[in-house]
């Protein structure tokens, strides 16, 4: 209706392709206006009709014929004397003239409701996208928050001078596994991070071994809910020449599977 910018078509238009309600809103409004349109409408006077048609032929912009096409014109009717008139047309009822102004504001009234029911939707939309992002922002903001905590627990460790550090290394089988143990030599605390080990799988744990005096003591399994990373409390062990693990049933056993042999270290 020309009554709207050309951004906010563009956005009613995009919205409109891509969502069915907004397209079938903006059709039942469009027929709306037609229906309104119709109901509407205004008769035109007929002394002007005539005057415009006589004007039309004096210029020769339009002959009989085409005068004719569109129907014969009728003549103004002035009341006889005493208030009647003529018996041909007294019994026809006068035009009713509906104002043009209701029409300009039903119109508008009903563009403004189908543009804002699009930009309600935009914006929703808009709002929902928005929303998601700030969440996906949140997640990635907790993973890195969680990742800082188990770095600054294992910066501890290494920071305290009573904290030996021993690095298990893959066997020949698994040379891409890794695992560190911190083992406090006062406290005698044993602490196991799974640098570069795979996820158990379901109904197995990871189980650390101290080698002393040539057997094996088990120092407890590695918690199923820990993070792989982080430092994880284990058993005390008062003196070890090394360290190992291997993959057991959950709950761990009372002698490792040597065929189960992920990683190991001497001290």
């Amino acid at each position: 209706m020309g009554l709207a910018s050309e951004e906010e078509v563009s956005i009613l238009n995009c919205i409109r392709q891509n969502n069915s309600a907004v397209d079938l809103a903006i059709t039942e409004a469009e027929k709306m206006l037609e229906d309104l349109a119709e109901l509407q409408a205004v008769a035109m006077p007929m002394p002007l009709k005539e005057k415009i048609w006589t004007r039309l032929k004096s210029e020769n912009l339009i002959t009989e014929n085409e005068q004719s096409d569109l129907g014969p014109i009728v003549p103004t009717v002035t009341k006889q004397p005493g208030g009647e008139l003529p018996n041909s047309i007294a019994e026809e009822k006068p035009t009713e003239m509906v104002p043009v102004r209701t029409y300009g504001w039903a119109i508008a009234a009903s563009l403004l409701f189908v543009l804002s029911a699009g930009a309600n939707l935009f914006f929703y939309q808009q709002q929902k996208e928005n929303s998601q992002m700030l969440a996906q922002a949140n997640a990635q903001l907790d993973s890195q928050q969680a990742t800082l905590a188990v770095l600054q627990d294992k910066w501890t460790l290494v920071q305290n001078p009573a904290i030996k550090t021993i690095s298990l290394k893959g066997i020949e089988s698994k040379p891409d596994l890794h695992a560190i143990v911190y083992w406090d030599q006062q406290s005698k605390a044993v602490f196991l991070s799974l640098e570069h080990m795979p996820l158990p799988p379901k109904g197995k744990q990871y189980q650390l071994w101290a080698m002393v005096d040539g057997k094996p003591v088990s120092a407890g399994v590695f918690p199923v809910a820990a993070k792989a990373q982080m430092a994880s409390k284990m058993l005390d062990v008062a003196k070890a020449q090394a360290f190992a693990i291997t993959l057991e049933d959950e709950g761990g056993k009372p002698a490792p599977t040597l065929t189960e042999l992920c990683v190991m270290g001497s001290i």
